[in-house]
């Protein structure tokens, strides 16, 4: 008897799991809506404005395996298009940027570059720093950390 009555429990439990797992929810259909992360160009945008900026340091290092990523802290949209504008020419060039993460704004305007899972640049005034400046400076950590 109690044998059988397990038995019961089991199926009821996973007759529970399928019928949750096929009811879309409204947090899954929130997240498919509004994706993490945008393409521009042929790197990854992610916001992480309401994330703590050590932890998008963290994910910044974990992403740098391959290539570099840049994080901007602060950003308001004039130095973003300028960010922007010198990380696509860097691409062009043909430097590969595994991504971009948009740091907390309420942090000073501020980009860092991660490679090789480390932090590798002290913290660049956006505000100070042109999109030259922006090109090369990537391409320079492009050519020291990653082999062409």
């Amino acid at each position: 008897m109690v044998m059988r009555s397990m038995g019961i429990r089991r199926t009821f439990a996973a007759i529970g799991i399928l019928a949750l797992t096929a009811m879309p929810s409204k947090l899954l259909v929130a997240q498919q809506a509004r994706p993490a992360a945008a393409t521009i160009g042929d790197f990854a945008v992610s916001d992480a404005q309401k994330i703590g900026a050590n932890s998008v340091r963290f994910s910044a290092a974990q992403m740098s395996r391959t290539a570099p990523v840049v994080v901007l802290f602060g950003a308001s949209t004039p130095s973003w298009h300028k960010a922007r504008a010198g990380l696509r020419q860097a691409v062009s060039q043909g430097y590969k940027i595994s991504g971009v993460i948009m740091g907390p704004v309420d942090q000073p305007a501020s980009m860092e570059i991660y490679a090789k899972g480390h932090h590798v640049t002290n913290p660049i005034n956006l505000n100070e720093i042109s999109q030259a400046e922006i090109t090369r400076l990537v391409r320079d950590v492009c050519r020291e950390y990653y082999a062409r």
